[in-house]
């Protein structure tokens, strides 16, 4: 149990374990990459934003030292960066923004299934009649408004009557299906009962509570996911090659929403200003525009070779629980107990060990710094001082030629 409580599993909360100013998160009010941020807004997101974030948190991790201390766990007080902590994330590099991590932070991301859910004989039929198709699902546990429900089912509807789509699977999971008006009212002037919706009796919607999601992407007539951007789905898009529009609701969403924005396979909505022409703009940019389904081909082409990285992460606790024998201290009963602060030794770099000034050689740099500046000042006083001596020199030799002027005749 020692193990499991001190060996964090983190996802994709970058905000929660970034040691790199350069990555931040929209949870804390910032961007995933500040590479191109003003000093203004850098200033606050590397220095201003973090101490919030402690701050807000401090009940949790009071809460999280008081269970540690119940089981003789040393404490901690900063629950982003602890030294003998190991962090599997479910991310990789190109979906992720790159930066250096230390030996006890491994990417094993995308976490994906060996196996998936077959499509249902509806479904499939479904796909096969509808050759440009846009899935639509929002997770399970988590929903955006009515309002926006009907933006949504208004705009699927839309962009079917214009021509742009043939087909829209919705899965509606957590939708509250009563909150929905009773009609849609469409541009050209048709009023679509919701009813007929919901119990599929329109021929290009098909509406279920559940489906499976992944055989549905994988489909060759899935063009786009309309999606909450959560991270199970943000693999399962960039695995299967299919661009996204995304619209996050909450909590790593926003974050997911700008990886793959910058990453060139999806474009962004926003939950406060959910609009009909601005959802149609965006879907016939994703289907037009051929960088989103080649930049979404070379995502998933690292996808694919990250996902067997599991396997791995499966090693990663598994080398864990065993080191945990030789790296263990005998107590007074004479049981096997963890050592916390010798478990991970082989994994932690020195520079943890030595303090905020040893560990960054910041007494080092001073000391060079200041020896240069010595240097420096030295030489230019030397310069100075003999400067002023030639010019001394110089006073000296025009004043006494003025003083004894020389004899012409001489």
């Amino acid at each position: 149990m020692l193990i499991i409580i001190d060996l964090l599993i983190v996802y994709s909360f970058t905000v929660f374990t970034s040691q790199h100013p350069i990555r931040s998160d929209p949870v804390i009010g910032c961007h995933v990459n500040m590479e191109n941020e003003s000093f203004y807004n850098r200033f606050i997101c590397a220095i201003v934003q973090p101490l919030r974030l402690h701050w807000n948190f401090r009940d949790n991790l009071n809460y999280i030292n008081a269970r540690r201390a119940e089981i003789g766990v040393s404490k901690h007080y900063d629950f982003r960066e602890r030294a003998n902590t190991l962090f599997l994330t479910d991310s990789f590099f190109g979906f992720e923004v790159p930066a250096a991590w230390p030996p006890i932070h491994q990417e094993i991301g995308p976490i994906l299934p060996d196996t998936f859910p077959s499509l249902s004989s509806d479904l499939d039929l479904f796909l096969s009649s509808h050759a440009r198709t846009m899935y639509i699902a929002h997770g399970t546990f988590l929903h955006t408004t009515p309002k926006n429900y009907a933006i949504l089912l208004q705009s699927a509807l839309e962009l079917i009557n214009r021509n742009i789509l043939d087909g829209v699977i919705w899965a509606t999971v957590t939708f509250n299906e009563s909150e929905l008006p009773l009609t849609i009212n469409l541009s050209n002037g048709e009023i679509i009962p919701t009813s007929n919706l919901l119990n599929n009796l329109h021929p290009h919607v098909y509406i279920t509570k559940y489906a499976p999601q992944f055989a549905i992407l994988s489909h060759e007539n899935t063009k786009l996911f309309l999606s909450h951007g959560g991270i199970s789905s943000s693999h399962e898009s960039i695995y299967t090659a299919t661009p996204m529009l995304v619209l996050p609701i909450a909590f790593d969403q926003a974050g997911n929403a700008e990886r793959l924005e910058l990453a060139g396979m999806a474009l962004k909505l926003s939950k406060f200003d959910l609009k009909v022409d601005d959802i149609i703009s965006k879907v016939v940019r994703l289907l037009s525009e051929e960088s989103f389904k080649s930049n979404a081909k070379r995502l998933q082409v690292l996808a694919k070779y990250n996902s067997k990285r599991k396997y791995r992460g499966a090693d990663l606790i598994e080398i864990m629980l065993n080191m945990a024998k030789y790296d263990g201290i005998i107590n007074e009963n004479g049981e096997l107990e963890v050592n916390i602060e010798t478990l991970l030794r082989s994994w932690i770099t020195p520079d943890s060990r030595m303090g905020f000034f040893r560990g960054n050689y910041l007494d080092v740099f001073g000391v060079a710094v200041i020896i240069a500046l010595v240097l420096i000042i030295s030489f230019v006083y030397g310069f100075c001082k003999a400067i002023m001596i030639a010019f001394r020199k110089l006073s000296f030799k025009s004043r006494n030629s003025q003083i004894f002027p020389k004899n012409k005749n001489e």
